[in-house]
């Protein structure tokens, strides 16, 4: 048998056990035959007069353990785990082959409890049972705090590259002090050089080299970051990928070159331990992933937290990420605050929703300020919910230290639970929910065109089928929220009328945060998860999805994927080719008709066009909720025209008084919004016409 947090068949213990539980602890704590030793079995009995037996042992940080218990007879025992607090970390209802709790892991060094005790009633006389506890065989690594190194050439750090390009050094010592042109002092000693190529009348390719040192005398200990940015000048841009070494020298002795390339605005990562015994050795490097990400990360096993009860523990490059887990409720406000406490930490949180899409990411509080917190999230699914408490740059990142992380509900903007509240949407039930979630003051929208053609978006928040925007953050860059959501309901005991719904997802501003967002969209029908989907975007991009209503009320999803920019839509995603030899051959002056249909996404035209001929294509829609849209591609494939509305107030398209730039056969993708993920349909006359 499996456990799992939080996902037992006992769901809670009677007031009558939890009483039993407090006196016998203190009972275990005096009594040394009771506390368990890995790999050792105990014996037991319960019966009227003993109803439950508690035995301790003590667990690390990170630590997963083991438990089986083992009846003689047919009887059948629950097991339960919990710290030195009383919170369950974990519970079971065995059979009559035993039962089990496996692959627990300790959320923190603690005195551990584990209670023995029947499953149905008081148990008989006579009923054995015999304990095992196992762990791990390797004991959790643990952080080491900083120490002192006396040298007699101190530590050197030197970025060199061959480039007119402005590439930036950092190194973040192991006491927390960070080094670079901006603090070019810290008070562990460390003294950083000349900031190489930052202004246009000093550039230079000539072996730019940025240093930082200490010098001769006493070092820190422990494990020094090194950050290599490259952030290209408004003025003087340099776009070209940038080879770069960084050579480390601590105490005389080289360590192997650290060598990589970077684009423009990425972050190159890499780490040096330095060891109290004077030895050295280097860590994982490599471009920080930006926005961070859960793939690769073990989320199996995750320790409990709960509301307003604390957890420490500690990241260190042998362990850089520890999971979490706490049950939410749909339409709960939580809020998470990890505070490094010891060495060079630079935190950094993300929540998991119950089905696997990252919600929420925050790296810094604010400016200047390390710690993570998500605040006031909005639980948009009930479930197991998972919080990864990582650094930044996650497994290749250099920081290490101790850490405090706190469960609770909704905060203040200052973190005071005491000060005025911020007002928090109020997501109303519905009979069908699509929320839009994610973690920067990016301007997201959420629309949905509903199977009239009727569309619900921030200016138009309610439409006759009965759709209702209930919350929409950061639009406009304005009350920008560090957890934002768009949220669309349909009101409970309104069915959603029948035929297919269109959900798109803008993303219209960066709102000077200019990194890519990822977000959560989900769609909940009758209390289901119907839809889950995670999706990065860059400034300008649209995401398009759709779902399904039959008839009797069942819900089924589309395809998704993105349609282009703000600006301009992208025929990439079509496969034409097939298609290009049986394409209708269209001459000028020629109208046909077509029709577009959830089953046939797209219709191909081909024309013979000449250098300098002016091309005027019309695509109007005749009927249905047909919303067109018109592409013109050259005879090598490559997108030269497109447009979506010939004016703001039509969905008919229009390519006008477009100059051929060579002779040849062109081709005409007529389509309707979304493109291969859209649904609207009906039927429509092209037109073609070369002058």
């Amino acid at each position: 048998m499996s456990s799992r947090l939080l996902k037992h068949k006992v769901r809670f213990l009677s007031v009558f056990f939890v009483m039993i539980l407090i006196v016998s602890g203190s009972f275990a704590q005096e009594d040394t035959s009771r506390v368990l030793a890995s790999g050792v079995t105990v014996s037991g009995s319960l019966d009227a007069d003993n109803v439950a037996q508690v035995y301790t042992f003590d667990g690390l940080s990170g630590q997963a353990v083991n438990l089986s218990a083992v009846t003689s007879g047919n009887a059948t025992l629950s097991l339960l785990l919990t710290d030195s607090t009383g919170v369950a970390l974990a519970q079971e209802v065995g059979d009559a082959e035993g039962t089990s709790l496996s692959e627990v892991l300790l959320p923190r060094d603690d005195t551990y409890y584990v209670t023995v005790l029947p499953a149905r009633g008081l148990a008989a006389a006579g009923n054995q049972f015999q304990l095992t506890l196992e762990t791990s065989s390797e004991t959790p690594s643990t952080f080491t705090e900083p120490g002192e190194l006396l040298t007699a050439t101190g530590v050197q750090v030197a970025l060199e590259w061959s480039s007119t390009a402005n590439l930036d050094l950092e190194v973040r010592d192991p006491v927390g002090g960070s080094l670079r042109f901006a603090t070019p002092s810290v008070e562990s000693g460390g003294t950083f050089g000349v900031n190489v190529n930052s202004v246009c009348n000093t550039l230079t390719a000539e072996s730019p080299t940025e240093a930082a040192s200490w010098i001769a005398g006493v070092v820190p200990t422990g494990s020094y970051e090194i950050l290599v940015y490259y952030q290209p000048l408004e003025d003087c841009p340099t776009n070209d990928p940038v080879d770069f070494s960084v050579n480390v020298t601590v105490d005389g002795t080289a360590v192997p070159a650290i060598q990589g390339a970077l684009q423009p605005n990425q972050v190159y990562l890499a780490s040096v331990v330095v060891n109290t015994d004077g030895t050295v050795s280097g860590g994982l490097s490599g471009i920080r992933v930006d926005p961070p990400t859960i793939i690769n990360l073990d989320l199996d096993n995750p320790a409990p937290i709960t509301r307003d009860t604390p957890i420490t523990s500690f990241i260190t490059s042998q362990r850089p990420h520890q999971v979490y887990a706490f049950n939410g409720q749909a339409n709960e406000v939580v809020s998470v605050l990890m505070e490094a406490n010891s060495g060079n930490l630079d935190t950094l949180l993300m929540i998991v929703d119950p089905n696997g899409n990252v919600v929420s990411i925050n790296d810094d509080t604010a400016q200047g300020v390390t710690n993570s917190s998500i605040a006031n999230l909005s639980l948009i699914l009930a479930g197991e919910y998972k919080v990864v408490a990582t650094r930044y740059g996650q497994a290749i990142g250099g920081t290490q230290g101790g850490y405090t992380l706190t469960l609770t509900g909704a905060v203040s903007a200052g973190g005071d639970q005491t000060a005025t509240l911020p007002v928090l949407p109020d997501l109303p039930i519905g009979s069908v929910q699509v929320s839009l979630q994610w973690s920067t003051a990016a301007d997201l929208r959420l629309l949905i065109r509903d199977p009239q053609g009727d569309t619900v978006y921030i200016d138009r928040p309610q439409i006759p089928g009965g759709a209702q925007l209930a919350a929409s953050n950061n639009v406009n860059c304005t009350n920008t929220s560090a957890s934002p959501v768009s949220y669309i309901f349909w009101p409970v005991g309104r069915l959603p009328n029948a035929g297919p719904y269109e959900v798109e997802v803008q993303y219209r501003n960066s709102c000077n945060d200019n990194r890519p967002v990822t977000f959560a969209l989900n769609v909940i029908a009758n209390g289901q998860s119907i839809l889950s989907r995670t999706q990065q975007v860059f400034e300008g991009e649209r995401y398009i999805t759709s779902y399904t209503i039959d008839t009797n009320g069942q819900l089924t999803v589309g395809e998704g994927g993105i349609f282009g920019t703000l600006s301009r839509s992208d025929a990439a995603a079509f496969d034409y080719s097939a298609q290009i030899e049986t394409a209708q051959v269209l001459t000028s002056d020629q109208s046909v008709n077509g029709s577009i249909r959830l089953n046939k996404k797209f219709d191909l035209y081909v024309f013979d066009g000449e250098a300098g001929q002016v091309a005027t294509i019309g695509m109007q829609g005749r009927n249905g909720t047909l919303d067109t849209v018109l592409f013109l591609l050259d005879s090598a494939g490559t997108q030269i025209g497109q447009n979506e509305d010939a004016s703001a107030d039509t969905t008919d398209s229009l390519i006008s008084d477009f100059t051929l730039p060579e002779d040849g056969r062109y081709i005409i993708i007529a389509t309707h919004f979304g493109g291969l993920y859209g649904v609207t349909a009906g039927d429509y006359t092209l037109s073609l016409r070369l002058n």
